[in-house]
């Protein structure tokens, strides 16, 4: 039996979509200020203002500035999208409102058309207020909400990989205002909004700490980036609780399917959930330490378990709660190497009747790797009545069984979790048929047939 033989694949993160791609921190910050609008202004005299520089700037001010100019490359009409979206209902006489229509108008026109005109639209005149009310910061908590929100969707839908870092920040700056000003106004309406995307951008400024610690060569500087990760995960967490709790009941959201390249409208608490858990989840399995993995893996898993409370057969939470066990168990797989070698020296005893009654399926480890078993057989199930089967839900619910192999004590074990998970990938390769995916799994199919047949 090759017990030391780990399953391959998808990893443990299998299921989860991965956060919008953060690049490392350049530092760029500690020499200017970020601004998300272009050195030059296509609608107006004022073009050139924004462009001024001085000599001993460096490259990264110089990235900055491209940046800006991405914002402005947009025609003249496309800029004005603000006012223009606005005027249209009389609300001309109230800044605010019209910036929060203009905001709204943003995220329904992405939803329906995928265009981002009115989201630049609302980032400009977010800036434009901000230039005009003679403050360093606008005294609004919705409108500091509105401009971090607004600056979050661009990040992740208009902004190039070396520029999210920069929008990030930004966003970061107009959460912190929020904060600061939302005392005087706890009974708005918006507030969910507000603690979800603060939570989002939180969770956006852990992943780029994460990039930043994969570059590093320093194991002092890779720890303190962990410890900064585990920090912010926690500021995120926190803000996502309070907005989940607030998150009026009924409410919807129009949510892009880029696979089915369709729009629908979900429930709003829900799809937040689930999108968070996932999140979280993703972070959870990066963590080399087990208390951290398993901490940010439980959250998720509590998390995901919200949404089976109202949506039993939600496909994406069993699948999501299978992923995060998968990810806990990952952690013993990753350093079970010198145990293996031990139980090698050991005496060959015959199969037990019970073999799941021993105690090795008592342990923390044992338990968890049945759960997940368990957690992906209903997704998959689920996913079978409402033709919702992906290659990555196959796979992963191969992965789990291949965990039970690694710690199974007999053959008969072994060789009945060996068949389902070779069940599974076949049926993942001649569903989803892809070169990459037949060549991730070839050696494993070998190695875990011939275990299937040993019985």
């Amino acid at each position: 039996m090759a017990k030391d033989k780990k399953p391959r694949g998808l990893g443990h993160s299998a299921g989860i979509a991965p956060p919008s791609d953060s690049t490392k921190n350049d530092n760029s910050n500690s020499t200017s200020r970020f601004n998300p609008l272009a050195s030059k202004d296509t609608t107006t005299a004022k073009s050139n203002k924004g462009k001024a520089k001085s000599q001993d700037q460096d490259k990264d001010e110089d990235e900055a500035t491209t940046i800006d100019a991405q914002m402005d490359s947009q025609p003249a009409a496309e800029q004005e999208t603000a006012s223009l979206a606005l005027k249209d209902d009389g609300q001309a006489g109230n800044e605010l409102a019209e910036l929060r229509q203009t905001y709204e108008a943003a995220q329904k026109q992405f939803a329906e058309s995928g265009t981002q005109e009115y989201l630049r639209g609302t980032i400009h005149e977010c800036d434009r207020m901000l230039r005009n009310c003679g403050e360093e910061v606008y005294p609004s908590s919705e409108f500091n909400y509105i401009y971090a929100s607004a600056l979050h969707d661009f990040s992740l839908i208009g902004a190039e990989q070396e520029e999210v870092n920069g929008f990030v920040e930004l966003a970061l700056e107009y959460v912190s205002h929020t904060a600061d000003l939302l005392n005087k106004e706890r009974d708005q309406e918006w507030i969910w909004k507000y603690y979800l995307v603060a939570g989002k951008v939180y969770l956006q400024k852990a992943d780029a700490l994460y990039e930043e610690q994969e570059a590093t060569s320093s194991k002092k500087q890779f720890k303190k980036l962990g410890d900064q990760i585990h920090a912010t995960l926690g500021q995120a967490t926190n803000l996502l609780d309070a907005g989940f709790k607030l998150i009026p009941t009924g409410e919807e959201k129009h949510v892009v399917r880029l696979d089915a390249k369709s729009i629908e409208k979900v429930g709003a608490k829900g799809h937040e959930i689930v999108t968070a858990a996932a999140n979280v989840a993703l972070h959870a399995d990066r963590f080399e330490e087990y208390d951290r993995r398993k901490q940010w893996n439980t959250w998720a898993m509590e998390t995901y378990r919200e949404v089976i409370t109202d949506a039993q057969e939600s496909v994406e939470a069993w699948q999501g709660i299978g992923t995060c066990m998968h990810s806990i168990v990952g952690w013993w797989a990753d350093r079970a190497d010198e145990e293996e070698e031990e139980d090698d020296d050991e005496e060959e005893e015959e199969d037990p009747e019970d073999e799941y009654s021993l105690p090795v399926y008592m342990t923390e480890r044992g338990e968890t790797s049945l759960k997940a078993v368990e957690a992906t057989n209903k997704a998959i199930e689920l996913a079978r009545k409402t033709d919702a089967l992906t290659s990555d839900l196959l796979t992963l619910g191969a992965e789990c069984h291949l965990n039970l192999v690694n710690i199974a004590v007999g053959d008969k074990a072994a060789a009945e979790q060996s068949k389902q998970a070779v069940a599974l990938i076949k049926e993942a390769i001649a569903a989803f048929p892809d070169p990459a995916l037949e060549e991730r799994y070839s050696e494993v199919l070998q190695e875990f047939e011939a275990i299937a047949g040993s019985e």
